[in-house]
């Protein structure tokens, strides 16, 4: 019997053809008879290609990987990681995940909205991140890798000085502002914990029940910090909210160490972010998507610096 697919008229023939055959291929689907009904484009991402695929009236979530992300990520330790954050339901449920691949299938949130910057100007969007972040940073489980942003920068670079690729102009100080938070962070470590790591504001999804953060091909045991210095830049939070988000994530008043840890690792995300952005590009991605977006990381973290707030920071932190 003749079966007609919805589909987007923007969706890649040869992504259409990738959906059928990883669908037909996995066991979940062959439990019973399956059938595609619609597949359509999930807004967001910059690396990899998402689509809402309905399977006999049942929608999921499917990712097709990018290429070359094997290259710079640890799928098996994605694999792992993701799964325990699903365990916690912090993560949507997942049904299929190829590690070799990267590719995989999860639950769709029905009902759900996918968050947007403007709403984290709402108390109410910073408080619940904040309480998901306290969940699974205390959630006493261990993720199979570690994110290192430091390190990862490094590996960045590296790729990149393999690539013969260049970078943005006055990158020596940044180098050196690098250097000085690593041995600070040598001096005094912190603890580290399962981290997301890249909680965009398009990887919060809100049904009125739960409040999910999806999407984590860079979960990594780190600094906890991180998590909240990375929603703060994407979400453009300002000093007020970034407080409120910190005294909402502590429990309690705000100290100046808390504070510290926050500044440096929105530098750190930053730098990592704009280095990430430029391998992209020598890995054959769009320059006119990157370039401008690893450029604008670049300068808000040389504000950090030039206005004195990360050396402010530092010490803080030191204290």
């Amino acid at each position: 019997m003749y079966h007609k697919v919805e589909l987007e008229e923007s969706i890649p023939l040869n992504h259409i053809g990738r959906i059928f055959a990883m669908i037909g291929a996995i066991p979940y689907f062959q439990q019973e008879e399956t059938r595609i009904d619609r597949i359509a484009i999930l807004p967001g991402g910059l690396t990899n290609s998402n689509y809402k695929v309905t399977v006999s009236e049942v929608t999921y979530a499917l990712r097709l990987a990018g290429e070359g992300t094997l290259e710079y990520l640890n799928r098996p330790a994605e694999k792992h990681n993701a799964q325990i954050m699903s365990d916690i339901k912090v993560n949507a449920p997942i049904i299929h995940y190829d590690e070799t691949t990267g590719n995989q299938v999860c639950k769709y949130i029905d009902n759900s909205i996918t968050l947007h910057p403007e709403q984290f100007n709402e108390d109410h969007y910073i408080r619940l991140a904040a309480k998901v972040f306290r969940k699974y940073h205390t959630c006493g489980k261990k993720f199979k890798s570690e994110f290192n942003p430091l390190h990862e920068t490094r590996n960045y670079r590296e790729l990149l000085r393999l690539k013969n690729y260049r970078f943005y102009e006055g990158a020596e100080l940044m180098s050196q502002k690098l250097d000085e938070i690593d041995a600070v962070l040598k001096k005094y470590p912190v603890q580290l914990a399962p981290c997301h790591n890249d909680p965009l504001c398009e990887n919060w999804l809100d049904d009125q029940k739960d409040f999910y953060l999806i999407d984590w091909e860079y979960g990594g045991m780190n600094d906890p910090m991180f998590d909240l210095g990375a929603l703060s830049i994407e979400a453009s939070l300002n000093d007020e909210q970034e407080r409120y988000l910190l005294r909402e994530y502590f429990g309690g008043d705000l100290a100046k160490k808390q504070w510290g840890g926050l500044i440096i690792n929105k530098f750190l995300c930053d730098a990592l972010w704009s280095y990430w952005a430029v391998l992209q590009i020598a890995t054959g991605k769009p320059h006119e998507d990157y370039w401008p977006y690893g450029l604008n990381r670049y300068n808000r973290a040389y504000r950090l610096i030039h206005e004195g707030t990360l050396d402010q920071a530092l010490q803080a932190w030191s204290r």
